[in-house]
């Protein structure tokens, strides 16, 4: 607990003396904040409502590979109560999909639930590559990258791109992906013993690796339908970066499409080291990093990331918390009866 409340420390150490480095801009950062056009902002309630459609579409279209239909009105529920959970229990999933398993328990076993949030992330991280290199391009072709700073930001870019297709293809190689795993878990475990949880162990590789096999499997056996659910978690992605042009717009900017897709990308990249800090403070600051590095004023990408961070972790917290209490008074009911 204590080193994950220096690391917290740090981050808001770096984040006050960015603020403090830039003393002057904080009238111009109150101003702006003033001239939020709530007409527009108010665009972001439907667009933030499709990011949890294409997410309660996912779990439909990954549990039909299974030849298992579960309607979006059963499913769209269990949702909004596992963002819920997750919001204010942050566990790395864990505790949503416990959530999400008891729920569905008569229908979809513990090990489909598993598979389908494993199959979620890799979905996310490739959507996440393509709107990088979509992203890359379209600043090279808007010609937005004449400073220093966003040169520095490509070439990171760049690096993220390269390296993400080369851990696709070690994957595809079984003996190289599981001694991969196994170099991996040495700091993965050295955190873990920080932060006094369990380490990994041979058994969750191994339970990993199978898992990761059998959605390869199903990818291949039914190349439509599992092209379906990787489109749903595609729609997210691109839903995130609505939202944030949706923000900017209601500052009265307009902002290239190509420094919104980076910001992001590499935002979720470096928010790694949130694991430290409870979520809190390293997607933030690297978001305003990466604005003002491609030209962006502080004050500007400050009000936009915060804005956008409290909409979209928030706004829908409300409907999670109803269905979830919802669910658990009727679960009393049926027990009592």
């Amino acid at each position: 607990m204590k080193t994950r409340q220096l690391f917290f420390f740090i981050v808001v150490i770096l984040l006050g003396a960015l603020v403090l480095r830039n003393t002057g801009h904080l009238e111009e950062l109150f101003q702006l904040l003033r001239k939020v056009n709530l007409l527009v902002l108010l665009l972001i309630i439907p667009v933030r409502y499709a990011y949890y459609w294409a997410n309660t579409r996912f779990y439909g279209h990954f549990y039909l590979l299974y030849g298992k239909r579960i309607s979006y009105r059963e499913l769209f529920p269990a949702v909004m109560s596992m963002n819920f959970i997750n919001t204010v229990i942050p566990s790395g999933g864990v505790s949503g999909l416990t959530y999400f398993t008891k729920a569905f328990e008569r229908r979809v076993t513990h090990r489909q639930a598993l598979l389908a949030q494993a199959f979620w992330y890799i979905a996310v991280l490739l959507s996440m590559v393509l709107v990088l290199g979509l992203s890359f391009l379209i600043l090279l072709l808007t010609n937005a990258v004449v400073p220093v700073s966003s040169r520095l930001i490509l070439v990171m870019t760049l690096l993220l791109l390269i390296g993400g297709f080369i851990v696709f293809a070690l994957t595809l190689n079984d003996s190289i992906f599981i001694k991969a795993l196994y170099v991996l878990t040495r700091p993965a475990n050295w955190i873990l013993r920080l932060l006094k949880r369990s380490p990994l162990t041979a058994k969750h590789i191994e339970r990993f690796v199978d898992g990761y096999h059998e959605l390869l499997e199903l990818f291949w056996d039914q190349p439509k339908r599992a092209v379906q659910p990787f489109m749903d978690a595609f729609t997210t992605i691109c839903v995130e970066l609505v939202s944030i042009t949706i923000v900017f717009l209601a500052f009265g900017t307009l902002v290239n499409p190509g420094a919104v897709g980076v910001a992001y990308i590499l935002a979720m990249f470096f928010s790694l080291a949130s694991v430290f800090t409870n979520g809190i403070g390293a997607y933030e600051a690297a978001m305003v990093e990466v604005f003002t590095a491609l030209g962006y004023p502080l004050e500007l990408s400050i009000s936009v990331t915060a804005l956008y961070r409290l909409i979209s972790v928030w706004m829908f917290i409300p409907f999670g918390l109803y269905f979830y209490r919802h669910r658990v008074a009727r679960e009393i009911e049926e027990e009592e009866a």
